[in-house]
């Protein structure tokens, strides 16, 4: 009896450790899929771990995690609650809850979670610059220059803290502070277009409208993208009276931001100016389908419309600004002038009366004041406000455009010539095997590898391709690759030794993000046959496990305040794993264009750049047209000073296709 009961226990030991094992490798492949933005899928992993294991507080919280990034804040905060309420000594949970209350605007208690967070880890930055936010949207700016003081002691005077910190200072009143702190951003990042933008915002409220114009032309000589800078110098060019360099700045900025109220309003102003007012009319038509209510823009086209003798038009916009604002006397005039010139000579007349009503009772109130000091009525002042829409002065002084969009909370909306759009030197992605590839109208077709077209002619069930941006799968292709990992599984054990059937189900494994598993299957492909393509994807899977790896150090180090540990030194070993799988597959296919070109990124994160180099001159030997190796080459050059090679890569990857080129190359050709 005591053994029976003893088996029993073991085999219950035995099923509890199996269900640890697999609910930490599931925790493991979801925490890869959200690392690689495969949101999703990682929501599945973590509903899995989270059905048998409710009091698990991570994975919750990594749902949540998952759920913040699909704007999903209602299932986000669900989540976050039930992690608080199991562990409220876990300060990413409180971190993660003030972004979410961020998001929902609520941000005296955004503050309060982060502040909680920042109560577990003093010093940490990524807290630090959430909190700023709310600090900003409650206008507590003494605290928040109080952390932008601290982050900047920390992190060093970065263009965006300093830029933050100039907006800080404007709305507490010190500009002059603020114009400090913009021209010392501007001496030491003076190929920053936003420090130039920030300084002459500045200079516009110090009246240095001279300085300003100067300081916003060099802003857009840097090929500026910050919409602000164009309504704004388009301003300062019309009060010299250039009408025709105010009208290119604001097509530049419309161009930018077809949407944006501001420039369509302020170019319908210029243009009603200059007689253009068909043109005029068109912008506010396109305002007003953004803002319906944004009365100023409906009083100028009724104006527009009276003058363009389109009398019912008129009158419909008069009327919708005296529903909302009864004692505005230009609009009862305007409508009672619309009504005449259509006949309507007893409606004219009505308004007529109207106005010679609200005349005597504004008298009459101002009669019966007794107090000079007593406030004016709101709608009079509203009123008063309406009546001067064409004050260039007072529209753009309401502006806070130039603010608004050097925000770190806002995004710029990039459109126009390619090449002005703001890049980043980023170096193109790894190339990997996937049998799916994002649309892209400027891709050039990809190279030919003739064992991958003699795979694909064999093995119908899913046709690969090379890629180097990966698409995230939908639910129904995360249910389909499950499946299909499962029919392999069954092929498997009917046919034990069927290499190509191991390599389709870890590519299989790889698309949903379970490396262990896909490099198991991998390995076993080339136990079974020498193949250039296995080598390929499991140096591929190795080098995602390592990104994983490096990224969550860096996580670390981030949230520790620690002295940061270079990767490539610590992760030495996983590099050289890597690199050897290349090397076999250059070994047994010379042609093999992407494994070139993925082991020269490796030595390029090695900092081998000769070596790099070589590796990316021998993909585009084999493969000509190869746009993603000019382009890296071009960056590899350019690092290491062989600039003029650089410019020239730089040039052809433009003409193959890869459009940030040509913004870097502006960027290297006006120094």
């Amino acid at each position: 009896m005591k053994k029976t009961i003893l088996i029993v226990i073991l085999l219950l030991n035995g099923l509890l450790l199996k269900a640890q094992l697999n609910t930490d490798h599931l925790f493991r492949v979801g925490a890869n899929a959200l690392y690689f933005k495969d949101y999703v899928l990682a929501i599945q992993y973590f509903n899995q771990i989270i059905k048998v294991k409710p009091y698990l507080d991570q994975p919750l919280l990594y749902r949540a995690i998952a759920k913040i990034n699909l704007e999903d804040y209602t299932g986000a905060m669900s989540d976050l609650e039930q992690v608080i309420e199991k562990n409220e000594f876990l300060p990413m949970a409180y971190y993660a809850r003030g972004f979410v209350y961020n998001r929902l605007e609520k941000y005296d208690l955004a503050e309060k979670d982060f502040s909680k967070a920042l109560e577990f880890s003093p010093e940490n930055t990524t807290f630090l610059i959430n909190r700023l936010e709310s600090y900003d949207q409650q206008k507590k700016y003494s605290e928040e220059l109080c952390d932008l003081d601290f982050l900047i002691s920390k992190l060093g005077n970065l263009p965006e803290l300093a830029l933050t910190k100039g907006q800080a200072l404007i709305f507490s009143g010190d500009t002059l502070g603020a114009f400090n702190v913009m021209d010392k951003l501007v001496k030491n990042d003076s190929l920053n277009f936003n420090s130039w933008g920030g300084r002459a915002f500045v200079n516009i409220l110090l009246d240095k409208k001279d300085s300003a114009l100067n300081d916003y032309n060099q802003a857009v000589k840097l090929k500026s993208n910050n919409i602000s800078h164009y309504i704004n110098r388009g301003y300062l060019l019309y009060e010299k009276k250039n009408y025709r360099g105010a009208l290119a700045d604001y097509d530049k900025a419309v161009a930018l931001s077809p949407k944006n109220e501001q420039a369509l309003f302020n170019r319908s102003l210029l243009r009603v100016e200059i007689g253009d007012y068909n043109n005029a009319l068109s912008d506010l038509n396109e305002l007003l389908s953004v803002n319906k209510t944004m009365y100023e823009a409906v009083y100028q086209r009724a104006v527009i419309n009276k003058e363009l003798g389109k009398n019912a038009d008129a009158v419909a916009d008069f009327t919708k600004i005296i529903e909302r604002y009864p004692e505005f006397i230009p609009a009862y005039f305007g409508r009672a002038t619309a009504f005449e010139q259509s006949g309507n000579k007893k409606s004219a007349f009505n308004d007529m009366q109207a106005i010679l009503k609200i005349e005597e009772n504004n008298k009459k109130n101002v009669n019966k004041k007794q107090d000079k000091t007593q406030e004016p009525d709101t709608e009079a002042k509203i009123a008063q406000e309406k009546s001067s829409v064409s004050d260039w002065a007072k529209l753009f002084a309401s502006s806070q455009s130039e603010i608004d969009d050097n925000s770190r909370y806002k995004n710029n909306i990039l459109r126009g010539n390619v090449q002005n759009r703001d890049t980043e030197a980023e170096m193109q992605g790894d190339f990997v095997l996937s049998p799916y590839q994002k649309n892209d109208i400027t891709a050039q077709p990809t190279s030919f590898f003739m064992p991958l077209n003699q795979f694909n002619r064999e093995n119908r069930e899913m046709l690969l391709k090379f890629v180097n941006d990966e698409v995230a799968l939908t639910d129904a292709l995360i249910n389909y690759h499950f499946k299909m990992i499962d029919n392999l599984s069954e092929r498997l054990e009917k046919q034990p030794d069927n290499q190509n059937t191991y390599f389709l189900r870890g590519i299989n494994y790889t698309l949903v993000q379970d490396f262990n598993s896909a490099l198991a299957d991998f390995s076993r492909a080339i136990l079974l046959k020498n193949d250039a393509m296995f080598y390929f994807c499991r140096a591929v899977v190795r080098n995602k496990q390592l990104e994983v790896s490096i990224g969550g150090l860096i996580a670390e180090n981030s949230a520790n305040e620690s002295k940061s540990i270079l990767p490539e030194k610590r992760f030495l070993h996983d590099y050289e794993m890597i690199i050897r799988d290349y090397d076999k597959a250059v070994e047994l296919a010379p042609d093999f264009s992407f494994a070139w070109f993925n082991r020269a990124n490796i030595l390029c994160s090695l900092k081998d750049y000769k070596a790099a180099v070589a590796n990316f001159s021998n993909a585009i030997a084999i493969d000509n047209y190869f746009a993603e190796a000019y382009f890296n080459r071009a960056l590899t050059y350019i690092y290491i000073g062989e600039t003029d090679k650089g410019i020239a890569d730089l040039s052809k990857a433009g003409e193959l296709g890869i459009f940030q080129a040509y913004n870097l190359l502006k960027k290297l050709q006006s120094k």
